[in-house]
């Protein structure tokens, strides 16, 4: 009877293989060291109720909505206050024209022209303030016609509408007229003569409005010379 044989088989461990067991262990168990732990489940506590017992008065009070707060009342609406009109500025009263102030007199130039010789005669038979009066409407006359050269007064009444009036050697004739081209118109002068009384000095006038031809009887104004 054969006897079984038996088959050994011998491995040899090679230098490589265990070193490259002994590496994978090593990795292995550096994986598990860095893998988290698992967390500790947390225990449930038991949810507490609180309850509390109400009377029916309680629970209704506590159902109930709140009361709707009514809406405060609107303000009473106020007139307005009327605006103050402004007062309208005070009227103004016309400005006066100026009164013309020539600064060169002319009477003394016309009489001492020949064809005056008859006008010096004449003023040499008056009285001093008539003398004085008809050198005043003579300056007028030579003063009106430089002024505009329409006019050609050819006579002076100086108390047409009120009296001149005289003081010292100084005439204001405030209604005084004079005639051109056979029209009469308003004047107003003031005369101021020499110390002697023979010679104006200084002058001033202003002339006005034609004179109404019903007026001139009135007024004392003749229609020719």
């Amino acid at each position: 009877m054969r006897r079984p044989v038996v088959v050994t088989l011998r491995y040899e461990a090679s230098p490589w293989g265990i070193s490259t067991s002994v590496v994978l262990h090593t990795l292995l168990a550096a994986t598990l060291a860095l893998m988290p732990l698992p967390k500790r489940p947390k225990r449930l506590e038991e949810e507490r109720v609180s309850v509390a017992i109400l009377t029916p008065q309680q629970f209704e009070a506590s159902t109930k909505p709140p009361p709707v707060q009514a809406p405060p009342p609107a303000p009473e609406a106020r007139a307005p206050m009327p605006t103050p009109s402004p007062s309208a500025p005070p009227a103004q009263l016309p400005t006066a024209p100026a009164m013309i102030r020539p600064t060169e007199m002319l009477s003394a130039k016309t009489l001492a022209d020949p064809r005056s010789r008859q006008a010096r005669a004449d003023l040499a038979t008056f009285a001093s303030d008539e003398r004085m009066v008809q050198l005043c409407n003579l300056e007028a006359m030579d003063q009106i016609r430089r002024w505009r050269a329409d006019f050609q007064p050819e006579r002076v009444v100086s108390y047409a509408t009120a009296e001149e009036k005289i003081r010292g050697t100084t005439i204001a004739a405030d209604g005084a007229a004079f005639r051109s081209r056979k029209n009469w118109y308003s004047l107003k002068f003031k005369c101021q003569l020499a110390r002697d009384g023979e010679s104006v000095i200084g002058f001033e006038f202003l002339v006005g409005d034609p004179v109404a031809r019903e007026k001139w009887d009135e007024f004392g104004l003749p229609a020719v010379h």
